[in-house]
C-alpha cells in the first residue's frame, strides 16, 4: 500500500473481450447463495448514506484495459482516496480473460467489491445474483440526478427494472476520415450535422468508390473500412434502413423483415459487390492486423468506428483526420453503448463501494476518465468541458458527438445475450464474408433467436 492508501497489485493487461456463458461457471448452490446476498443487500441499502457522508472500509477494484488505461484507473482510485481517506482501495488490473476471471472470483466468494464492466453482460450477471442493485443508493443520494447524464445510458444496465451498474463512459459509431485523401480527390468533407440528409447510403457509396484506388487488379487504397465490434456494425445498418433487430418487448426477432434483410445485404455488398471495403484477406495482404490499422496507415479514406481517441491520436502522425455523422437511409442511427461499473453483491463495504462508484461518475472522476481517450464522458458537464473537447487537436469536430444521443440507439439486453450473439455470429458471419445471402441466413437465424428470446429474461 502506498502513502495515499492505494494498494498496488501487479496484474497482466487485456482487451475487454472474452464474454462467456454464465451458467458454465457456477454450480446452482453457489448461485442461489449469490441471489440471497442480493436480496439481503437490497434490504440493507435502504439506509445508504448520501454522497459526502463519512464512510470507511477496504475496497478491491478490478478493471480491464491497456497499460495506459491501467494508469488512469489507478489515478482515479488515488484521487478518490485523497478525498475519502477513511477508505482504502486495492486496484486489481486483470489483463487477460477478464470476464472469465471475475466470474470465477465471484462464484468463489472472492470478488473485488467494485468491478469495471460492459453493458452487454450486466443483465445476465444480475440474474445470477452477482451484482448489488443500485436504485436504493441512488434514492438516498440527493446529489445524484439522472438528468445530469446523457439520456438512455442507464437502460441497458437493468434487470427486472432495477439498476445493476452505472455508465462511466459511452461510445458510438461515426465516420472517421482522412482529410488529406479527401483534399487530394477534390471531394468535400462529410458533414457533422445530423440534419444533413444528403449524407445517405448512396452518397457514402459514391464517395467510397471515388476514394478507392486500384492499380491493375490490386487495390492500394480503400474508400471505406469497418472498425469495432461486429454487433455494433450490422445493427446500425438495420436501424438506418427503418428496420429493427427484435420487437419492443424483446420476445421476437424481426431480422427477416424486408428492411432488415436489405440492410444486411447492403452492408455485405460494400465489400463483395462494390469492392470499396477490404476483405480480411485483402487487409492481411496489405500488412494490417485490423481495419483500424489500415486507417492509421492511410490505406483507407474512411472508417466506421467508435471514438477511441487515445489510440487514434497516438497512432496517427502523418495526416489530418476528423469525424462525421454516420450515413443514413430512412433514418439516422448509430449504436450507443456505455462501459459501466458495478458493485459485487457480496461486498462487506457497500457504502464505501457506492461512494467510489459515485466518484467515478461524478465531476472529478469524469474529468479524469476523459484522459482514457476511449469514449465520451457520461456526465454532460464533463463532455462539454475543454478536458474532453480538446478542439485544438484532431478530430476538430469532436463536438459532433454531443449530438449523437439524439439519434443513438441503446441496445436492450436480455439474460441470454451470450447465446444470442453466438447464433448471430454463426449465421451472419458467412454473409459478411460473401459466402451466403442475407435472406438465406435470416431464415435460419430468426427461429434460433426466437427460441432463445422465449427463454430470456428482460433487463
Amino acid at each position: 500500500m502506498n502513502k495515499q492508501g492505494i494498494r498496488t497489485d501487479s496484474g497482466a493487461v487485456t482487451r475487454r473481450g472474452a464474454i462467456i456463458g454464465l451458467g458454465a461457471l457456477a454450480a446452482g448452490g453457489v448461485l442461489a447463495a449469490c441471489g440471497q446476498a442480493v436480496q439481503d443487500a437490497s434490504k440493507e441499502s435502504a439506509g445508504a448514506k448520501t454522497a459526502g457522508a463519512k464512510v470507511s472500509g477496504d475496497l478491491r477494484f478490478s478493471f480491464f484495459g491497456s497499460i495506459e488505461e491501467k494508469a488512469i484507473w489507478e489515478k482515479i482510485a488515488e484521487q478518490f482516496v485523497a478525498t475519502t481517506p477513511t477508505v482504502k482501495i486495492t486496484p486489481e488490473h486483470i489483463s487477460s480473460s477478464y470476464f472469465t476471471k471475475i466470474q470465477t472470483a465471484i462464484v468463489a466468494g472472492d470478488s473485488a467489491d467494485v468491478i469495471l464492466m460492459e453493458d452487454k453482460p450486466t443483465a445476465g450477471y444480475a440474474k445470477k445474483g452477482f451484482f448489488r442493485e443500485l436504485d436504493s443508493f441512488i434514492s438516498a443520494d440527493r446529489t445524484f440526478k439522472r438528468d445530469d447524464y446523457f439520456p438512455g445510458l442507464f437502460d441497458g444496465l437493468q434487470y427486472r427494472g432495477k439498476l445493476y451498474g452505472l455508465p462511466q463512459h459511452w461510445l458510438a459509431h461515426a465516420i472517421l476520415y482522412n482529410k488529406e485523401i479527401f483534399r487530394k480527390a477534390g471531394l468535400k468533407f462529410p458533414p457533422t450535422s445530423a440534419r444533413d440528409t444528403s449524407w445517405n447510403w448512396d452518397a457514402l457509396l459514391e464517395t467510397a468508390r471515388k476514394l478507392t484506388i486500384r492499380d491493375g487488379g490490386k487495390i492500394g487504397q480503400w474508400g471505406l473500412a469497418h472498425g469495432g465490434y461486429s454487433w455494433t456494425l450490422w445493427r446500425m445498418w438495420v436501424w438506418q434502413n427503418g428496420g429493427d433487430v427484435v420487437t419492443k418487448d424483446l420476445k421476437k426477432s424481426v431480422l427477416d423483415t424486408p428492411e432488415a434483410v436489405e440492410a444486411l445485404q447492403t452492408f455485405a455488398n460494400l465489400t463483395h459487390v462494390h469492392h470499396v471495403a477490404p476483405t480480411p484477406e485483402e487487409r492481411q495482404t496489405a500488412g494490417a492486423s485490423s481495419n483500424d490499422q489500415l486507417f492509421y496507415e492511410g490505406k483507407t479514406a474512411m472508417i466506421s468506428s467508435a471514438p477511441y481517441f487515445h489510440n487514434l491520436r497516438n497512432r496517427i502522425k502523418d495526416f489530418e483526420w476528423d469525424v462525421a455523422v454516420p450515413a443514413m437511409r430512412k433514418r439516422r442511427a448509430t449504436p450507443l453503448w456505455p462501459d459501466s461499473i458495478s458493485m459485487w453483491s457480496g461486498t462487506k463495504a457497500p457504502e464505501a463501494s457506492w461512494q467510489f462508484l459515485r466518484y467515478v461518475v461524478g465531476p472529478e472522476g469524469q474529468k479524469t476518465i476523459t484522459e482514457l481517450g476511449r469514449g465520451v464522458p457520461v456526465l454532460k458537464s464533463a463532455a462539454n468541458s475543454p478536458a474532453f473537447l480538446q478542439e485544438q487537436k484532431d478530430p476538430k469536430s469532436v463536438r459532433m458527438y454531443l449530438d449523437v444521443p439524439q439519434f443513438g440507439v441503446v441496445t436492450q439486453y436480455t439474460s441470454m445475450w451470450t447465446e444470442i450473439e453466438q447464433a448471430n455470429r454463426e449465421e451472419l458471419e458467412p454473409v459478411f464474408l460473401g459466402k451466403r445471402s442475407a435472406k438465406d441466413a435470416v431464415s435460419s437465424l430468426v427461429p434460433r433467436l426466437n427460441q432463445l428470446l422465449q427463454q430470456a429474461e428482460m433487463g
